[in-house]
């Protein structure tokens, strides 16, 4: 996943992702990075997510959206989200504490997501769906 987010230009970096049931998407990145920085002064962010190993005369799949990003307080809501976040990626860190990422998990609530894939949906480009919140 590719974050972008807004300030005198914007910044993207690319993070390790999960997400849940209801589409929030889940990561974990340090306070004095520059995009947590700009996240943390516009929470608009702008996200792809595809597999640049694609072959680019195949069927692409990926997706784009938009949401808002915003950094995760509160013990229960950390626990809850470093517990999927470890558990979805497989990540075994004993140093990977809820203590220790303590204004490092963040949560993006997506907006607007548009969905390529063109095996599913043979559409052309730009007809791709799009799921609004």
């Amino acid at each position: 996943m590719v974050v972008g987010a807004n300030g005198d230009f914007p910044w993207i970096a690319t993070v390790y992702y999960t997400f849940d049931q209801d589409l929030n998407l889940y990561f974990l990145s340090s306070p004095d990075t520059l995009h947590v920085k700009q996240i943390l002064q516009n929470p608009k962010v702008a996200i792809v997510i595809a597999d640049s190993n694609q072959d680019i005369n195949k069927s692409k799949s990926g997706l784009q959206l938009s949401g808002i990003a915003q950094q995760i307080s509160g013990l229960s809501k950390i626990k809850y989200a470093l517990k999927l976040w470890k558990t979805n990626l497989g990540v075994v860190n004993p140093k990977l504490t809820d203590q220790a990422v303590k204004g490092s998990m963040f949560k993006i609530t997506p907006k607007r997501i548009k969905l390529f894939d063109q095996k599913i949906f043979p559409v052309a480009d730009g007809k791709e769906p799009v799921l609004e919140f």
